[in-house]
């Protein structure tokens, strides 16, 4: 893979108010197969964007570290850069029982032949893609002490493929997501959450991600569902936000809630009340499978106390 080889406006590639001038680096070549899925309806925050570019474009030997809770877009983020930047990517979603093997590849049968099978991280390496490890908090600490030699600018050497050593492609970055800071889970909202080694957190920058201000969810469900009344899509973010409040204890006189609305749900829930538009109850139905199915009979009551209280007398009609 060559050196990023294309100059793109910031502007223009992520359809944001900054000065034309303003350009990072990408891609010319669009063809890779593994560069991520565009989604055209994608609203980039201008702080989350500045810091992930300026890792891609400087990492000093850096790797990234998104925290956030859960829906307030930590994970899709790097996709959506490196799908405008046409930049390859790897990933892996880690798990209890994620061992390094799962990141740097292992010996399969293949056709009835036994052949070393690499896996992404090592891939990335080589190709110079983007690596991106989801949920890293979610894994056994012990496995990613491995990682501490790659994070270090060092080659990956894999020692059950005979001692072959990767040496780090220019173009290689280092990206992780997790609902924790690393130091555990405080909240009790998620389980399986571990408490990481700050040898291997020293080794990343920070960024928090919160979720979407109303300004820009409210951009992203013109873009999802154009035809829904302005004034529906507004309601719309404010019971997603209230939502949000119980479940992240912003609200200390209310019962709080273990789930949350994403920026996910409240598009499924807008697209959803258009579909069912000539319905009585297009709103609370479209909801109902958008979200409140999945919730605890206590918490599906106060959602829906939510909602009727923000949508009123509109609550009980049609889109």
């Amino acid at each position: 893979m060559t050196v990023r080889d294309k100059a793109l406006p910031i502007r223009n590639t992520f359809n944001l108010d900054v000065p034309a001038e303003v350009i990072t680096a990408g891609f010319a070549d669009s063809t890779n197969p593994y560069i991520p899925k565009r989604n055209d309806s994608y609203v980039f925050r201008r702080e989350t964007l500045r810091d992930i570019l300026n890792f891609l474009d400087d990492p000093d030997d850096d790797g990234l570290y998104f925290s956030g809770h859960y829906g307030a877009g930590k994970t899709t983020l790097p996709y959506q850069v490196a799908s405008r930047l046409n930049w390859p990517t790897q990933s892996f979603t880690a798990h209890s029982r994620m061992e390094f093997d799962d990141l740097v590849g292992t010996w399969k049968l293949v056709n009835g032949t036994m052949e070393f099978v690499y896996g992404p991280l090592s891939v990335a390496m080589r190709d110079g893609h983007l690596f991106i490890l989801n949920e890293v908090d979610r894994a056994d600490p012990g496995q990613l002490a491995a990682l501490h030699d790659v994070l270090e600018g060092h080659p990956l050497v894999i020692a059950t493929n005979g001692g072959e050593v990767i040496h780090a492609h220019q173009n290689f970055r280092f990206i992780v997501n997790g609902n924790s800071v690393g130091s555990g889970d405080s909240t009790g909202l998620y389980q399986g959450v571990n408490q990481l080694d700050i040898a291997f957190l020293d080794r990343f920058r920070m960024v928090h991600v919160d979720y979407p201000t109303e300004d820009v969810e409210l951009t992203i469900l013109e873009k999802k569902a154009p035809d829904l009344p302005e004034e529906l899509r507004k309601k719309m973010v404010r019971v997603a936000n209230q939502i949000r409040k119980l479940f992240i204890g912003g609200e200390e006189t209310a019962t709080p809630l273990t789930i949350t609305m994403s920026t996910r749900t409240l598009c499924r829930w807008a697209k959803l009340a258009l579909a069912f538009r000539n319905a009585p109850n297009a709103l609370s139905y479209s909801l109902n499978q958008a979200f409140l199915a999945k919730a605890e009979p206590e918490q599906r009551i106060a959602i829906e106390r939510i909602a009727q209280d923000i949508f009123g007398t509109s609550w009980s009609k049609g889109a």
